[in-house]
């Protein structure tokens, strides 16, 4: 099983590498484009860490998935947003999915977050089972996609209770590997 850790600047150049993978494989899952991530120089993508909270699940030889943990705008302190979540189609349906979550949301929850939401593209009947499967639940909230807005994506939100409660590290250490169940 890969081993889930969360991105530290060190780790720029892994981060671009799988986003661009990702965009790649799959370039009608995320709002952004292959042509304009891989125009993005080395200083984009330093501080694309610093605004939230990136994970990648690595085995010995490769990066095989990734997701963020952001602030989503206009929300309240409390919550978080998981964002460009993918896992490499050979990995898929093995656990990588759910340990990206668990580690997102057990950070999230370590920082004071209440809440964990995202948005699940119709059609994308794959994530929407595994987002039910980790707990989450649609809210209702339905929008068009921003880059595509004859498509609709919807909002799902998970609830922190008291499971996901544990003291915040003193000192947290942004290449520590994060624990997974």
């Amino acid at each position: 099983m890969p081993r889930v850790e969360r991105v530290g600047d060190e780790n720029w150049a892994a981060l671009k590498a799988l986003r661009l993978r990702a965009l790649e494989v799959d370039p009608d899952a995320f709002g952004a484009t292959l042509a304009e991530e891989s125009a993005r120089d080395e200083a984009f993508w330093r501080r694309r860490i610093l605004v939230g909270d990136w994970f990648l699940a690595r085995t010995a030889e490769e990066a095989v998935g990734i997701a963020a943990l952001v602030a989503p705008p206009a929300s309240s302190e409390d919550e978080r947003q998981l964002d460009a979540m993918w896992v490499a189609p050979s990995w898929r349906g093995r656990g990588v999915g759910e340990a990206l979550i668990d580690a997102a949301v057990e950070h999230a929850a370590r920082r004071g977050a209440t809440s964990v939401s995202l948005t699940v593209v119709d059609g994308n009947t794959a994530a929407r089972g595994l987002y039910l499967r980790m707990g989450f639940q649609p809210t209702g909230e339905r929008s068009p996609r921003p880059r595509d807005p004859g498509r609709m994506h919807e909002r799902f939100r998970l609830t922190l209770g008291a499971q996901f409660r544990t003291p915040a590290p003193s000192s947290p250490s942004s290449s520590t590997p994060t624990t997974i169940r």
